[in-house]
C-alpha cells in the first residue's frame, strides 16, 4: 500500500523531514533532542487546533433549530502538548443564553483555560511538588501556567473529591446503599492516625496549624523483597470532624473490601478521641482495639533520661505484662529515676488504654511512617504553609493516588456553577414571562439529558412549560 495516502505515514515523513535539518546544524544530540520537542509539540498544538476548528464547523452544519449563530470567538487552551488556539463558534438560542456546541460535544468545563489532560498533569505534579515546579514541568510540554493555575487545579480536584465522598456517606449511612467492592474479606486490619501541618497565618489569634486526619484499612501485610507493605491498602485523609472522617472513610473501604462480608476489624491507633468513633460507623463487624506500638514506645522513652531502664517497661509491655510494666514506672517515679511531669502523663495514658496494649492480633503500628511518607513529604518536607481548605483537598488527593482510585476531573455540567445557572434560570423565566414558545425542535441524535434548547415544549402553555423543563433540568442535577 502506498504510504502516501495514510495521513500518519504523510505527518511522521514531515516531522522526520524538519528533524533532518536540524540534524544537519552544529548542536549536539541533546539540543537537537530539545529543539525536536518543540517542533513536535508545536506542530500537533497547531494541528489540533485545525481540527477543532475542522468539527466546530461540522456541528455548525447540523445544528439544532432555534439555535442562531452568534458570533466566532478566539480561544487558547494550555493542553500536555502546548497551547491550542482554535477559533470557536458561540449560538444563542430561544432564551438569549449563549450556546458552544464544541465545547458541549467535548464536556470542556466553562472558562476552562487549561485542557482537561493538562488540569490532570497538574494535580498529579502538584502531589509530588510545589505548585511553581508542577507549572515549570508543564511548560516543557509547551505550555506555561502559574502557580495559581496549578492551585485552582488542585483545588477543583479537591471539591471534586471532597463531593463524590460525601456522596457516598449519604447513599450508604443515608439510603443504605452499600458500595460495589472489589475485594471480599472477612477480616482486615485498619490504622488511623493524625498528622499536623503548618497553617498560613490569618491575622493574630487564629490556629497555626492543623490536623490531617488519615485512616488507611488493607488485607494484612506481606513481604517484597527486603519490603514488608500492606495487601491491598486503602487510604482516605482529610481534615473535618471525626464523625465527617469515619462517614467518609468507610464507604472509600467499601470499594475495595465488601463492607457486609466483613467480620472482624483489628483498628490501631495512638488512643486519641477521634479513633475511638470507628466502631459506630462498622456496625456489622467486631472491632478490636491496638494502642500503636510505635506511640506506646515514644511515650516511656520521654520519661526517662536513659533509654536503658525504658527498654525494660518497654519490654514487659511486648510481653504482655501491662500491669508489671506500669507498676514499674510508678516505681521509678518515686525513686526519681523518671522525669516526674512526663512520667505521670505516661502513667495516665497506660492506663488509660490498657485493654488496647498488647492485644493479641496481626502486626499494625506502621501509620506514623505511612503519614510521613505520603503525606508529610509533599506538605511539610520543604517549607510551606497551607490554608485549611488546600491542605484537605491535598490530603484527599494523595490518598485517592495512594489507593489507586482515580481522582476525578472537572466536566462541563460540574464547572456550570450558581451563577451561571441562576443567569440562565433567570432568561428561561423571562422568555416565558413574555409569551415566548419554545417551539418544536428536533432532538439530536444521542443518549442522556436534552438541553433546554433542544426540547419539544410547543404544544403546551407557556408557564407549564417552563415548569416542566425546570423540573427536569432539576431531577437531572439530582441524578
Amino acid at each position: 500500500m502506498d504510504d502516501s495516502t495514510n495521513p500518519r505515514a504523510r505527518a511522521i515523513a514531515a516531522l522526520a523531514e524538519m528533524f533532518l535539518d536540524l540534524a544537519f546544524g552544529p548542536e549536539d544530540f541533546a539540543a537537537i533532542e530539545s529543539k525536536a520537542i518543540d517542533l513536535g509539540h508545536g506542530c500537533m498544538a497547531e494541528a489540533l487546533g485545525l481540527a477543532l476548528e475542522a468539527y466546530d464547523a461540522r456541528l455548525m452544519g447540523g445544528r439544532p433549530r432555534g439555535l442562531r449563530a452568534h458570533d466566532v470567538r478566539a480561544r487558547t487552551l494550555a493542553t500536555e502538548i502546548g497551547d491550542v488556539s482554535f477559533s470557536i463558534r458561540r449560538y444563542r438560542d430561544r432564551f438569549g443564553c449563549d450556546v458552544y456546541l464544541l465545547a458541549d460535544a467535548l464536556d470542556i468545563p466553562y472558562g476552562a483555560r487549561v485542557s482537561p489532560g493538562a488540569a490532570g498533569f497538574l494535580v498529579e505534579a502538584a502531589a509530588h511538588v510545589s505548585y511553581a515546579r508542577a507549572a515549570r514541568l508543564l511548560a516543557r510540554h509547551g505550555s506555561r501556567v502559574r502557580a495559581t493555575t496549578v492551585m485552582r487545579c488542585m483545588r477543583d480536584a479537591g471539591s471534586l473529591c471532597a463531593e463524590e465522598d460525601r456522596s457516598a456517606a449519604e447513599s450508604l449511612y443515608g439510603s443504605g446503599v452499600v458500595p460495589e467492592a472489589e475485594l471480599s474479606a472477612e477480616e482486615i486490619c485498619m490504622e488511623a492516625d493524625g498528622t499536623w501541618f503548618s497553617l498560613q497565618r490569618r491575622g493574630e489569634g487564629g490556629p497555626r496549624r492543623a490536623e490531617v486526619k488519615a485512616v488507611c484499612a488493607y488485607q494484612g501485610k506481606e513481604a517484597r523483597g527486603k519490603k514488608v507493605v500492606r495487601r491491598n491498602a486503602v487510604h482516605h485523609a482529610c481534615i473535618a470532624s471525626p464523625d465527617e472522617v469515619w462517614s467518609e472513610a468507610v464507604p472509600a473501604i467499601g470499594r475495595r473490601f465488601d463492607l457486609a462480608k466483613i467480620k472482624r476489624v483489628h483498628l490501631g491507633a495512638d488512643g486519641e478521641a477521634w479513633c475511638s468513633a470507628a466502631p459506630r460507623f462498622i456496625p456489622g463487624a467486631e472491632v478490636t482495639f491496638h494502642l500503636d506500638p510505635f506511640h506506646v514506645n515514644r511515650a516511656v522513652l520521654s520519661c526517662f533520661a536513659e533509654p536503658e531502664m525504658a527498654w525494660n517497661v518497654i519490654d514487659c509491655i511486648a510481653d504482655g505484662d501491662k500491669g508489671p510494666a506500669i507498676a514499674l514506672l510508678k516505681a521509678c517515679l518515686g525513686l526519681g529515676l523518671a522525669r516526674e511531669k512526663q512520667a505521670r502523663s505516661v502513667i495516665s495514658y497506660l492506663e488509660g488504654n490498657a485493654d488496647a496494649i498488647a492485644v493479641d492480633g496481626p502486626s499494625l503500628g506502621t501509620m506514623e511512617s505511612e503519614n510521613q511518607h505520603l503525606y508529610g513529604v509533599r506538605m511539610d518536607s520543604f517549607p510551606c504553609a497551607w490554608s485549611l481548605r488546600g491542605a484537605s483537598d491535598m490530603a484527599r488527593i494523595v490518598s485517592r493516588r495512594a489507593s489507586g482510585r482515580e481522582v476525578p476531573r472537572m466536566t462541563r455540567e460540574r464547572s456550570m456553577g450558581a451563577r451561571r445557572a441562576r443567569l440562565r434560570e433567570s432568561k428561561e423565566l423571562s422568555f416565558y414571562e413574555r409569551g415566548g414558545s419554545a417551539g418544536t425542535i428536533p432532538q439530536t441524535a444521542g443518549s442522556g439529558y436534552l438541553p433546554p434548547h433542544q426540547a419539544d415544549t410547543g404544544r403546551m402553555d407557556a408557564g407549564k412549560a417552563y415548569a416542566l423543563r425546570k423540573g427536569m433540568a432539576n431531577l437531572d442535577r439530582r441524578i
